[in-house]
């Protein structure tokens, strides 16, 4: 049971850690890095470059720049890997159907997701549900 707690921990990590504020001018590349992430977990949906550059008072093409820095990736990479890690927690820890989380997720259409998913993950989303799904997680509890 423990194993299992553990491994449910890393899967939930990505959203753990809360940065309060958006004044992020004047603190470390760690802190800095913390809080445009939390913010993009928290819009994930509706995150785009200009709104978040402005949400944290830089130019956009400054905080594009910033990001590459930051994370080693563009921004919309970051974005969409945010977006991957939270559908991965999302089919294998709720029964939602695949459409409703690419929508959840701010994809427009199912087809951008599963291309989205699939280059990430190298699976389909539905495999990755067969695999790490929302059964095989409450066989687990129920076996122990």
């Amino acid at each position: 049971m423990t194993e299992l707690l553990r491994h449910h921990e890393e899967r939930i990590s990505i959203t753990d850690s809360y940065f309060p504020g958006k004044n992020i001018r004047h603190v470390n590349a760690d802190t800095q890095s913390g809080m445009i992430f939390t913010y993009l977990v928290a819009h994930n949906a509706d995150a785009t470059l200009k709104e978040t550059a402005c949400y944290f008072g830089y130019d956009k093409n400054y905080f594009s720049r910033l990001c590459r820095r930051l994370f080693n990736k563009s921004f919309s990479e970051q974005l969409t890997f945010i977006r991957i890690e939270l559908a991965k927690r999302m089919l294998a820890f709720s029964n939602k159907r695949i459409e409703q989380i690419a929508a959840e997720l701010g994809y427009k259409n199912n087809s951008s997701f599963f291309t989205a998913f699939k280059r990430e993950v190298a699976i389909t989303p539905n495999d990755y549900r067969e695999q790490h799904g929302y059964r095989l997680a409450h066989q687990h509890i129920n076996d122990n």
